[in-house]
């Protein structure tokens, strides 16, 4: 555990929301526990398997108004000033968070304020921004890493992507030892798929190359047609609302992996005493990898069969629409018209964490990875 202290605030905070979830039927929570602002909609790459902009992705046809929004600096720095007492953790997400304009002001007002601070990044940029990074103290920076640097590079379709991440973990290492600071925590995370299943063996490598702290292999948020479909028409009739985002995360050539190399690879990872912290997420026993990347209606028979992450963590996207999860496209207010805690216990959020507990999760909901962190 690389943070105690934090790691005990968290385990608080998530109680809380546990407890609302569970004693509380008028679908209010506790404050919460993480806040992520999508900070852009734009990425200076078109990552394969993205479900952003890759093969299939939701937002290659958005119009370039919908491309260019973002919220202003004082709307963000409004929202921190909301919470003074209780502190949620902040990620900054995209697109690609670090072209976002106000980027650098923005890490300062968050961390001066005493926020935890986690940047989820391609790390294209990582070297340009470093000493900000490392002199405000952003507690976690999640690197994007597919693999070795020639399969990474052909799966962003940028050569020199691996090459430029190396670049800035160089640079914020060599930051840290300059000034004498433990953070940020480089923490790798690598989304397993079709493309790179077949190299995850090498990733322990790749994380002691890119100065890793801890690396993390992440399985894949995907959908089928057909099951996606079933539940548009269910969301519609019910919150009046399409999980368009959804649409990204169609990937058929996820029945091509061999999930017995993969739980085989796994597996001989885990087993091995790594020099940083190793997790996987979610950490499937072999006959539940099997199911959960085979089965169209896969529901899980290790994890809770629920979802309460809209209990703990909420999302501000870049028009200032507050959600409730990051892709059911159910809109639960807009910080340009509310403040964010009013949008967070409002109406429309009560209405769906009710309907949510009710059915315990939604037809996509077991195939996507934030149902089994809480």
């Amino acid at each position: 555990m690389l943070e105690p202290g934090y790691a005990f605030k968290v385990f608080f905070k998530r109680a809380a929301a546990f407890l609302s979830y569970k004693f509380r039927n008028d679908g209010k929570s506790s404050s919460p526990e993480s806040i992520t602002f999508f900070l852009t909609y734009k990425c200076n790459l078109r990552c394969k398997m993205c479900g952003q902009w890759g093969d299939a992705g939701s937002n290659k046809d958005f119009n370039p108004e919908k491309v260019n929004a973002a919220i202003d600096i004082d709307s963000y720095i409004r929202i921190l000033e909301e919470f003074k007492r209780e502190k949620p953790h902040i990620t900054l997400f995209g697109g690609e968070p670090l072209l976002y304009k106000d980027i650098e002001r923005l890490i300062v007002a968050i961390k001066s304020r005493g926020f935890h601070l986690g940047i989820i990044t391609n790390g294209t940029l990582l070297k340009n921004h470093a000493r900000t990074i490392v002199e405000q103290g952003v507690d976690v920076v999640s690197l994007s890493v597919d693999g070795p640097g020639e399969l990474h590079d052909t799966i962003r379709n940028l050569e020199g992507a691996f090459n430029r991440i190396k670049e800035g973990s160089a640079a914020v290492k060599a930051l840290k030892k300059e000034l004498k600071a433990e953070k940020p925590v480089i923490n790798i995370v690598c989304t397993i798929s079709d493309l790179n299943y077949r190299t995850l063996n090498k990733l322990p490598e790749v994380a002691v190359e890119l100065n890793a702290d801890t690396l993390n292999l992440h399985h894949l948020i995907f959908a089928e047609d057909d099951v996606l479909a079933e539940h548009n028409k269910f969301f519609l009739d019910t919150f009046g609302a399409e999980s368009k985002d959804w649409a990204g995360f169609v990937r058929p050539a996820v029945k091509s992996i061999d999930t017995e190399k993969l739980a085989d690879d796994l597996g001989n990872i885990k087993a091995k005493k790594q020099p940083f912290l190793l997790t996987v997420y979610p950490d499937f026993s072999r006959k539940e990898l099997t199911r959960y990347y085979t089965e169209k209606d896969f529901v899980s028979e290790e994890y809770p069969r629920r979802c309460i992450s809209p209990w703990v963590v909420a999302y501000i996207y870049p028009n200032g629409d507050v959600l409730p999860c990051h892709s059911l496209g159910l809109v639960a207010g807009n910080i340009h018209q509310e403040p964010f805690l009013a949008a967070w216990n409002g109406g429309r959020m009560r209405d769906f964490r009710r309907k949510l507990k009710a059915a315990k999760h939604f037809k996509v909901c077991p195939k996507c990875t934030e149902m089994y962190r809480y």
